[in-house]
């Protein structure tokens, strides 16, 4: 405030002194005094307004005066940069314009479509297969919640009932090893009984029984003897008939001896038995071991039996039987003679053989076998009737495997599991979201407008290349317009948002509006070598008034209403201290100190010194 009274004061001394020149020149012209009137002032209560301001222009209220965009690459391969309308409309994507859809001077509401553009049906069919993706994704989704493939076909009926079958057979045969082994002991028990059946076959040729009834056939050959005499009836010829048939049959089948079929089936059972023994895995239950040498020892007692070449008595007794028969069958048909006499004696030497036959032991080899075949099934029924720890692990794997084997036959065909239904959720979010991501790109073919506003400009025209940068259509709200002006660094530091402006507008004749400060830019721009600051005020009533229009613009950076002050020639001040000449009624002059307040180019505000009412001396008059 200093600096600006000092700058004014010398303008409004010079101004005085020259009126004062022109009074005196007048009084000497005229013939009057040549002492001027002293030019005085009345103090009084008024406002004071502080003002700063310029020149500006008409602009939309929502955008800058223009906006930097780039555009293709120059002949240099750099970008090239180009200012569009600060309302201009840029295409959302890459494409032609194909047409607009409004004219210029046409009011649009926001998100009215201006214009349409064509890509080649690139957004299409990407939208079309996005689509396609997101229902193979879906129908995925729902087959695996019911059926999933990769669990195979559902089982049937029967392999349900087997699974549960084996179930049951794995529980029972655990029950059974962990109690006494009921199944195992019956097996056990019979093959022990099958075992001393064979061994007493082979005991019974030696039995006190058999050797008595050889004894009595030797007895009866002796009586046949003393009777050879003695006419046959009929029934004996029939009897006699039949003995020799029999007793040829029985020395052909001694003299055959075994089939090589019997022979051979003989040989296959030792050799699967053998096989059975080797294959037996290295944790085979010790019963098991057993049966197996058992059935091995008791197929090669079987082979050894019919390879053994049969019996020189035997065949001799068997000859002497048919013998017998013949003779007998001659003594039956025809009288006595010394032949039936020989026959007689022929069939008491056989039955001395076959009494000498039974006495003697059965064969040691068949002996041993058949008492090892006894004491292997005695041992497999105490193991039986002893359930082993390794028998129970083994039904409890059988049944937790038929458990588990059930189990996975159940979820055959089923719905997928946790993991894999979340698989197929994620991967139709993934379709469903680039069904949004097409869909916008189609939606972006469409230029809508981006405020609501009057079609000002048509930057393009149907078939011209655009993309993101490219501006093709400008939008003006000309219900909302502001003013641009650029102020000092002395200006500026003063204004702040929100404050009152009043804006003229030349073109309509000086017609005067009220705004309000919107914003106040926080750097400056220089242009020329100087800087100034760009100030925004809005506008409250825009009837009349078109975007480019100028104006001068007035903003109120400080008010001070009804205070007491005087005309700024008035004060003296010197350094920090203000003074003014006081004129009392009779003239009298008197230099008072005053404390300074709000002050604008022409009056300042007095806070102290001076009433209403006082007149102070202007300062060419007082001689400051």
């Amino acid at each position: 405030m200093t600096r600006l009274t000092n700058r004014i004061k010398p303008l409004v001394a010079l101004l005085v002194l020259g009126s004062g020149i022109v009074s005196a020149l007048a009084g000497c012209a005229f013939g009057g005094s040549s002492t001027p009137a002293a030019p005085t002032s009345t103090v009084a209560r008024g406002d004071v307004v502080r003002e700063v301001g310029g020149v500006g222009q008409i602009v939309p209220a929502g955008a800058t005066a223009t906006v930097a965009v780039s555009a293709a690459q120059g002949s240099t391969g750099a970008p090239v940069s180009s200012a569009a309308p600060a309302d201009a409309v840029f295409a959302g994507t890459s494409g032609r314009i194909a047409r607009y859809l409004v004219s210029p001077g046409e009011r649009v509401s926001v998100g009215q479509p201006l214009a349409v553009l064509g890509d080649g049906r690139a957004a299409t069919a990407a939208l079309d297969q996005a689509r396609s993706d997101l229902q193979a994704a879906r129908l995925e989704l729902q087959l695996k919640q019911t059926t999933d493939p990769a669990r195979g076909l559902p089982p049937s009926a029967a392999e349900l009932m087997a699974a549960r079958f084996a179930v049951t057979a794995a529980r029972r045969r655990l029950g059974s090893a962990s109690q006494s082994g009921t199944p195992d002991v019956t097996s056990a028990r019979l093959e022990l009984r099958k075992a001393e059946a064979d061994l007493a076959v082979l005991r019974r040729v030696a039995t006190p029984a058999a050797v008595a009834a050889a004894e009595r056939s030797v007895g009866v050959a002796y009586l046949k003897l003393a009777q050879a005499g003695v006419s046959a009836t009929p029934a004996e010829v029939l009897a006699a008939k039949q003995e020799l048939a029999r007793a040829q049959a029985d020395l052909e089948a001694i003299q055959a001896g075994p089939s090589p079929a019997t022979v051979d089936a003989a040989r296959l059972a030792v050799t699967l038995a053998q096989q059975k023994l080797v294959e037996l895995p290295s944790g085979a239950l010790p019963s098991e071991m057993t049966q197996a040498r058992l059935e091995l020892t008791k197929a090669q007692a079987d082979l050894a039996a019919l390879q053994r070449p049969p019996a020189s008595a035997a065949v001799a007794a068997a000859g002497a039987a048919v013998d017998l028969a013949v003779a007998k069958l001659a003594i039956a048909t025809g009288p006595p003679s010394p032949l039936v006499l020989a026959s007689a004696r022929g069939e008491l030497d056989k039955a001395r053989a076959e009494l000498q036959t039974a006495r003697r032991s059965a064969d040691a080899a068949s002996m041993r076998a058949g008492r090892l075949a006894v004491k292997l099934a005695r041992q497999k029924l105490a193991l039986a009737r002893r359930p082993t720890s390794a028998a129970r692990d083994t039904a409890r794997f059988d049944l937790t495997k038929a458990l588990a084997d059930f189990a996975t036959l159940r979820r055959r065909g089923g719905p997928a599991g946790p993991l894999d239904l979340a698989l197929a959720r994620v991967k139709v979010d993934s379709a469903v979201a680039r069904v949004g991501v097409a869909e916008r790109q189609v939606e972006r073919l469409t230029v809508t407008a981006p405020r609501t506003g009057t079609v000002t400009a048509l930057l393009g025209a149907p078939g011209t290349p655009v993309d993101v940068v490219t501006p093709i259509a400008v939008v003006a709200d000309l219900d909302h317009l502001a003013v641009d002006v650029a102020l000092s660094e002395f200006d500026v530091a003063q204004v702040r948002r929100g404050q009152v402006a009043v804006v003229r507008v030349d073109a309509l004749g000086g017609k005067r509006f009220s705004g309000t400060v919107i914003f106040e830019a926080l750097t400056g721009v220089q242009n020329g070598g100087v800087v100034t600051f760009p100030v925004r005020i809005g506008l409250s009533r825009v009837a009349g008034v078109k975007p480019g229009m100028n104006v001068s613009v007035r903003i109120i950076v400080a008010k001070r209403l009804g205070v007491v002050r005087v005309p700024l020639e008035a004060v003296t001040q010197d350094g920090e201290e203000a003074t003014v000449t006081v004129v009392d009624a009779s003239g009298a002059q008197t230099v008072r100190h005053i404390r300074l307040g709000l002050t604008d180019n022409k009056i300042v505000e007095i806070r102290r010194g001076l009433k209403p009412g006082e007149r102070v001396l202007l300062a060419a008059a007082g001689g400051a």
